[in-house]
């Protein structure tokens, strides 16, 4: 099963094009210093959503100059192995989020009361490097016939700036259709 996305931008967001993805990925992890080992599969960041899943979509907002930091949605499918259950999928997707970035501090992890039905919502804080972020996650399940994917979308900020996005991030997240292709 393939998967795209629909998604609407505020003013001062945009979405990468897919082409693009794969390389800005590779430059953010690559300036930040952060290995890229730390995702699942042998390609953290693949560029299509087959069986295997990777990324489905990447908004970017506007940079925050005195951070130099670009805030982005990263929009994500991973597949449910048939002896995990959604609901376990979904617990242990906290734990990966918390494990994967280091000094990550959960904040929050609740159900979100919008749809897709069963979706979390995750918030949490972390340094990278000298970067206050603020980093809040939307987890659900979709389910197509025999496949399940654990959809996640990501937003990452400074934490100075998240007052001012949170808005956008919100208005881009209610906005979001995930369908079948």
């Amino acid at each position: 099963m393939s998967l795209s996305s629909y998604w609407l931008m505020p003013p001062r967001w945009s979405t990468c094009p897919k082409e693009d993805i794969a390389s800005i990925l590779k430059q953010a992890f690559t300036e930040t210093g952060e290995t890229v080992d730390r995702a699942t599969g042998d390609d953290p960041h693949p560029d299509s959503t087959s069986s295997e899943g990777g990324v489905i979509a990447l908004a970017v907002g506007p940079t925050d100059a005195d951070y130099d930091f670009t805030p982005t949605i990263l929009l994500l499918a991973s597949p449910i192995p048939s002896d995990t259950t959604p609901e376990q999928a979904l617990v242990e997707s906290a734990v990966v989020l918390s494990n994967q970035v280091p000094g990550f501090r959960m904040l929050e992890d609740c159900p979100w009361p919008a749809t897709p039905e069963s979706a979390r919502l995750r918030t949490g804080i972390y340094i990278q490097g000298r970067v206050p972020i603020t980093a809040s996650q939307w987890a659900w399940v979709h389910t197509k016939g025999e496949s399940s994917f654990l959809l996640t979308a990501t937003a990452t900020m400074t934490t100075p700036t998240f007052g001012d996005l949170h808005e956008d991030v919100l208005a881009i997240i209610m906005s979001l259709e995930v369908r079948n292709v």
